[in-house]
């Protein structure tokens, strides 16, 4: 398995894998897979089986290109929806077009990973019992949390989860975290996607009080569709930097306070931004979140919330931005 600082390295690293070594497949056919765009296209793809990649430092969980930038508002929208337990598609639609094309109800999103992980609707928080089990029992192995079901292959839908689930490992006094994704889309998706499971790996590790040790990403297939070679090349040709963001804070209260505080960020400048509030995007605007991490969240979150309201000037500003990521707020 290839070990990298951050994972700006192992996407970059990736990509490369896929360009050089990369086998071709033949279109999937299946007409409720975007595989084939819904039935509607031929898109044939690149792919390298079993990849897997390690990474040391998990606040090292941006990947920054010029030929292909990260949404960041997407994010951090992502993560809020995530660790909020929902699956309504309007939230990822809000930041990224074309989310309703996965939902079968139009309501819904079936596959959604944080609402399979840490929902009572679904089940439960797996994650707060596995968190439980390793405080209990530090040596544990019976730490995998499941995304994927076995009614999944018995059902007809736009959603097959790509994520297979997550396994926790305190180890020598930090937290390893493993993603098993049974396929990876390695060029456009994968940011987010590592994004996610990145920051959820630091929440687990500080509702533990524990530091960080590797993130593991583990993919079935790992890909992309060969009318995105070209982009991958310019991906892997110009330079492909990490960016950092302020931790979470790392004991248990602390950390539960600032996720609360994300998600009630998310939801409050949402919804400001699809009714047309000005004044509660502004009163958020001029007031610092509670911590340096959600304080990011709020500049970002907020100067996306000015462009939903048709405002392409205003940029709000956090301190706690590195000049990396305040350049991603302002390309926002």
């Amino acid at each position: 398995m290839s070990e990298y600082d951050s994972f700006a390295d192992a996407y970059a690293a990736g990509l490369r894998d896929v360009l050089v070594d990369g086998s071709h497949v033949p279109s999937v056919r299946d007409p409720l897979s975007k595989a084939s765009d819904f039935g509607t296209k031929d898109r044939p793809y690149r792919e390298v089986i079993a990849h897997s990649f390690r990474v040391r430092d998990p606040q090292q969980s941006l990947a920054v290109s010029s030929a292909l930038p990260v949404n960041l508002p997407y994010c951090f929208g992502l993560l809020a929806w995530s660790l909020d337990g929902r699956n309504d598609v309007d939230t990822p639609a809000y930041y990224r077009r074309g989310a309703h094309e996965y939902s079968d109800d139009q309501h819904t999103l079936s596959g959604a990973f944080g609402h399979r992980l840490l929902s009572s609707a679904a089940g439960g928080d797996q994650l707060e019992a596995i968190i439980g089990r390793i405080r209990k029992d530090p040596a544990h192995r019976r730490a995998f949390g499941l995304v994927l079901d076995p009614s999944d292959n018995f059902r007809e839908s736009r959603e097959y989860p790509c994520a297979v689930g997550v396994q926790l490992f305190l180890r020598d006094g930090a937290l390893t975290w493993l993603t098993v994704m049974r396929a990876q889309q390695a060029l456009t998706v994968l940011p987010y996607d590592a994004f996610l499971f990145l920051l959820m790996h630091q929440w687990a590790a500080a509702l533990l009080g524990v530091p960080c040790g590797p993130y593991i990403h583990q993919s079935g297939t790992f890909h992309f569709y060969d009318n995105e070679i070209d982009l991958a090349r310019k991906v892997v040709e110009a330079p492909v930097t990490s960016a950092q963001l302020p931790a979470l804070p790392d004991s248990p209260e602390e950390a539960r306070e600032a996720v609360a505080e994300l998600i009630a960020l998310e939801r409050t400048l949402r919804e400001a931004g699809v009714a047309g509030n000005t004044a509660a995007v502004d009163e958020i605007a001029s007031t610092k979140a509670s911590t340096d991490f959600t304080d990011v969240v709020r500049a970002c979150l907020a100067t996306q919330a000015y462009r939903k309201l048709g405002d392409a000037e205003t940029r709000v500003d956090s301190p706690a931005a590195s000049p990396e990521v305040g350049g991603l707020i302002a390309a926002v």
